[in-house]
């Protein structure tokens, strides 16, 4: 058979990646060696497979091109003597600002393409399970969904693997819109100060990127993805701490897995876009995820908030129908170049209904949008709907949120338009978080204030010794002092889901922060129906008090414990006291406010106080 590459010339913008290959044999994914060449690398980047891919396996039919710079260049390829080119034409990649005019386009940000979770099982599948005739053909029969990020394991996929990806893409055609990528892992091993073993670090999410993988730490992180300069990243179910390991004579699990511990640092910063709220349903990811949102802001993260399935195809397969949230881009056209610029600029937004649209102006600036520090902002919303036979997901709440996860406001009974004036001189940042009637939220993309962050150094913490500390909790009338004797596996689990904490710390000493530590129930795959209730019963509400006397408090913090996942510390200016008063003004499940999970009684597996 004759051979041919499968493109003669290229015309594409700068940051995108395609799949260039030498085609004609029985089969597309080959070990024959063939030699590519380009004739100027400043513009056209190529990533080979004929050396060992991270998981296995040669492959040298084809390359990835990513496009670097504007220009003309050509790619090569050479099989025993004969050469093959194609021309490459580089543009910009096409930027536009957010406005009115823009269309709403709806996907899943974190796709798998098997249902399998080994490297065995994921390479030696039958051909009919490969993406372009299983999860590809599955999303564009379904005939609903404009987008989707292929994120399989970074431990499952060789070389010949990951290509099929890029290449799968473009059999399907554009009906729907594929970004290639992978779910690395970052594991490091370590323990915490209670001396518990724990894999610090957690998956992230890759796209647009020419490779996935497994590593042990940042630096070898930063490493494998240098090679990827118009790399995206998410943060997937960025509030987990799942059980691991070994059993303590007990039976207690003290290996745990805890997700996602980005530094706040400006190589970090550079590349995250986007933080997974969850897939809409009420699993304890989603409980969680408007913390870690949050949290991602408060330090420096130009991020927004996503939707996702997940989905290995366990769940009924892939497409719009099998899971309730959906991620909305905003953009001009349904493109590939359309698409990624939303996501670098951020004008995408996470709905756990999938079916409302969203559009918000700040002091006359479309979201998402940078302003210029003025101190009183003025909110425009408006809300219409993909679907409109479907009164029960009609917003009927509006909460604008803010620093530390705080609420400034909530308006009740909203209609489709929505104005209100705030002062918020202290703010970095704005989103709102909009609830329909069974609970179900969509969160927006964001608003920064143009408020400068500071990125002060904290300082060092000492623990308060908690000898003779005694703890009472006068909503349940009872003795508390479990919840500071130093063990967070021996949680205080209230039957209730507020709680008042008086620590009497027997002296007079100085106080300037306090550290939360949530103990996680044990679960394996078999009991993952555990998951929701224990983190239901986390403490998210929060106000902190001190005394010197016992009668006369003063209100030194509140606002929202936004971690889960380790040890949370609430810093506050230092005060001298002999009582500290804890108010838990409700749970995670009474927050998430969904009806099966607002009642959930309270438990907190450690409270520390420092100086």
């Amino acid at each position: 058979m004759e051979r041919y590459l499968s493109k003669e010339s290229i015309s594409t913008f700068r940051g995108n990646i395609l799949p260039l290959q030498l085609l004609g044999e029985e089969t597309e994914y080959t070990t024959e060696k063939i030699t590519w060449k380009c004739s100027d690398e400043k513009i056209v980047q190529l990533t080979k497979y004929d050396k060992n891919y991270r998981y296995g396996g040669e492959f040298t039919n084809g390359v990835l091109l990513t496009f670097l710079e504007v220009g003309e260049a050509t790619v090569t390829a050479k099989f025993g003597r004969k050469e093959y080119t194609c021309k490459i034409e580089v543009h910009e990649m096409r930027h536009v600002e957010p406005s009115k005019d823009l269309r709403y386009f709806v996907g899943d940000m974190h796709d798998h393409t098997y249902t399998k979770h080994t490297l065995a099982e994921f390479e030696s599948r039958d051909e009919c399970y490969y993406p372009v005739n299983n999860y590809m053909r599955q999303m564009k029969e379904c005939g609903k969904m404009d987008f989707g990020v292929v994120s399989d394991h970074g431990n499952m996929v060789n070389a010949r693997d990951f290509f099929r990806g890029y290449a799968d893409a473009e059999k399907v055609g554009d009906s729907v819109i594929y970004f290639q990528g992978g779910e690395g892992q970052v594991t490091m091993l370590d323990r915490n100060r209670f001396g518990l073993g724990r894999f610090h670090g957690g998956e992230v999410l890759m796209l647009n990127t020419d490779t996935t993988f497994t590593v042990d730490s940042w630096e070898a992180f930063f490493k494998g993805i240098s090679h990827s300069p118009f790399a995206f990243l998410g943060f997937p179910h960025p509030q987990v701490e799942s059980a691991k390991g070994r059993k303590t004579p007990d039976g207690e699990v003290i290996v745990v897995r805890r997700e996602h511990t980005a530094p706040a640092e400006k190589r970090f910063t550079d590349l995250f876009r986007f933080v997974e709220m969850g897939d809409g349903s009420n699993r304890m990811n989603n409980m969680q995820h408007e913390y870690a949102y949050a949290f991602a802001l408060d330090n420096g993260y130009r991020v927004s908030p996503t939707s996702a399935s997940d989905s290995h195809g366990s769940k009924g397969g892939w497409g719009y129908d099998v899971f309730p949230g959906k991620t909305v881009i905003m953009a001009p056209e349904k493109s590939k170049e359309a698409f990624l610029d939303a996501i670098m600029h951020n004008r995408l937004y996470s709905t756990a209904t999938g079916n409302v649209k969203l559009y918000y102006e700040v002091n006359g600036k479309t979201a998402p949008a940078t302003l210029n520090n003025e101190g009183e902002y003025h909110f425009h919303i408006e809300l219409s709907y993909f679907r409109m036979g479907e009164p029960d997901t009609h917003i009927k709440r509006c909460r604008l949120i803010t620093d530390g996860g705080r609420e400034l406001l909530e308006i009740q009974n909203t209609g489709d338009v929505i104005d209100f004036t705030v002062s918020a001189p202290d703010s970095h940042w704005f989103h709102l978080t909009l609830i329909e009637e069974l609970g179900r939220k969509t969160f927006s993309c964001p608003v920064w204030t143009g408020l400068p962050f500071e990125n002060k150094k904290e300082k060092k913490l000492t623990p308060i010794d908690k000898e003779g500390v005694k703890v009472f909790d006068k909503v349940s009338g009872k003795d508390a002092s479990v919840i500071m004797n130093g063990d967070p596996l021996q949680p205080y689990d209230s039957e209730h889901s507020t709680a008042d904490f008086l620590i009497n710390l027997g002296k007079e000493t100085e106080v300037s922060a306090l550290s939360n530590y949530n103990k996680w129930h044990l679960f394996t795959r078999e009991t993952r129906n555990m998951i929701p209730d224990n983190a239901s019963h986390f403490p998210s509400k929060y106000r902190i008090w001190v005394s010197l006397d016992g009668e006369n408090f003063e209100r030194v913090a509140l606002g929202r414990i936004l971690e889960s996942g380790g040890e949370y510390f609430i810093r506050f200016p230092k005060k001298k006291a002999r009582y500290v008063r804890l108010e838990i003004l409700e749970t995670i499940g009474r927050a998430w406010e969904r009806e099966e999970f607002y009642n959930a009684t309270l438990s907190i597996g450690e409270i520390t106080l420092w100086n």
